[in-house]
């Protein structure tokens, strides 16, 4: 269940001004889409997506001295459909690691790869750093991220790491409905495939090399 938080909530937990808000929206640094509009008893009340609202202003304040607004602006909301980007970007702006940008390079013979194909690399080698998947593992899994990466691009995803027998494996699936699993399977770790790929989005189009 996604979790919503109304406009006046929002401007008192986050101390910014109705001004500061819509200001952000003209500047496409929030979406329009998280506006979701709602009749009330009052006339019509504004509410947000609570998680992404609040992360993403998190996010703006933490770095709006630092880059202009149009920066930001690119930062949070690129265009990804389409784009191939070079492994080596992703290697040094620690999104992928060595181990990742080999199996790449030499097993998957790629030097560039889709915005999801990134994010879901980025996301197995976190799983990694855990001890969660070894590099057999991930080399293992890493030849299904071509089919995964279109799958991404079409809804919300979560993705798992599950154990059984001993053994732990990968799962993707909608957010919503929840996972439903055997009694067998144990979930170890998960991530939400949107806060993955709007944290590549950033680390993509930071100013730099």
């Amino acid at each position: 269940m996604q979790f919503e938080i109304s406009k006046k909530d929002l401007l008192r937990e986050t101390g910014i001004s109705y001004g500061q808000l819509y200001r952000w929206k003209r500047q496409n640094l929030i979406p329009e889409e998280w506006f979701i509009k709602r009749s009330s008893y009052t006339g019509q009340e504004t509410f947000f997506p609570k998680d992404k609202i609040l992360e993403r202003i998190k996010t703006i304040q933490h770095l709006k001295d630092r880059y202009s607004l149009d920066d930001l602006a690119r930062m949070l909301s690129p265009e990804t459909t389409g784009i191939n980007y070079p492994v080596d970007k992703a290697l040094s702006r620690e999104i992928m690691d060595y181990s990742s940008a080999e199996i790449f390079r030499d097993k998957m013979r790629k030097g560039f790869c889709t915005f999801w194909e990134v994010c879901l690399m980025y996301t197995l080698a976190l799983f990694k750093s855990k001890y969660l998947l070894t590099e057999n593992d991930l080399m293992r899994i890493s030849q299904k991220l071509p089919e995964w990466s279109e799958c991404l691009q079409k809804g919300s995803y979560k993705i798992y790491v599950v154990k059984y027998d001993g053994c732990n494996s990968v799962i993707i699936a909608a957010k919503e409905p929840p996972l439903l699993l055997d009694r067998a399977l144990q979930v170890m770790a998960s991530y939400d495939l949107e806060e993955i790929g709007a944290t590549v989005k950033r680390k993509l189009n930071e100013i730099g090399p």
